[in-house]
């Protein structure tokens, strides 16, 4: 019994610390915030915080965001971090998608018809003025981009063009996404989904646009362009 009564009393000890660990702030990294006022904060992993400086911030009507100094002056800095489910824009950069236009090819083989399709994806990208630097997409964006629908189909990449690409501040390019095949009739997806991955239109952090199956254009080809 007093064996039983050391091990119970033990693993309580354990309990009790590893509550405490989990609830102490010092598990945590420093992070920053926004205070109400508009003020950038720094939350130490100590449990303490302190003001990174006394500017404060707006956000005007037209999407762009204001740094107001403490001196009185301001600057633009960007615009206000946006999120739907056509578009994601950044404090530098908007992604938009656009359009997509599903196209059919069908070939005739003596008394068979041979059916084949392409889903093609219109991306426009924006940078901001305010960029520090211009965004360079290379060969390597296609591999990391993945679009599937909402009953689980992935659909594999065709092409990205332009494939290599530098986009200076100020400017806007649309890059056109090409994928094998599209949301079938049989499996009656609702919607179709682009994922990027991290820094490859200049997102710090992964995107996903979706559009809705019933808004897909359709079009009838003669033939897909070369890989």
């Amino acid at each position: 019994m007093v064996r039983n009564h050391a091990f119970s009393s033990l693993i309580g000890t354990a309990i009790v610390h590893l509550s405490i660990l989990l609830n102490s702030p010092g598990v945590f990294a420093a992070q920053e915030a926004i205070s109400d006022d508009g003020r950038e904060v720094l939350l130490k992993d100590n449990g303490t915080w302190e003001f990174q400086s006394n500017d404060r911030y707006a956000n005007m009507p037209d999407g762009r965001r204001v740094r107001l100094k403490e001196d009185n002056t301001w600057e633009y800095i960007g615009n206000v971090p946006l999120t739907t489910k056509t578009k994601a824009r950044t404090e530098t950069t908007d992604i938009t998608l656009q359009s997509a236009v599903v196209e059919t090819h069908q070939e005739k083989n003596f008394k068979n018809i041979r059916t084949e399709t392409q889903t093609v994806f219109n991306l426009q990208v924006d940078l901001s003025p305010l960029a520090d630097k211009g965004v360079t997409i290379d060969n390597s964006a296609l591999a990391r981009i993945k679009v599937t629908d909402n009953k689980g189909e992935h659909y594999t990449n065709q092409s990205l063009i332009p494939g290599q690409f530098t986009l200076a501040p100020g400017s806007q390019q649309t890059f056109t996404l090409r994928v094998i095949g599209s949301p079938s009739w049989l499996k009656n997806p609702e919607s179709i989904k682009v994922e990027l991955a991290p820094g490859i239109f200049g997102n710090p952090d992964a995107v996903e646009l979706t559009m809705s199956v019933n808004d897909l254009e359709r079009k009838v080809v003669e033939g897909f362009p070369d890989p």
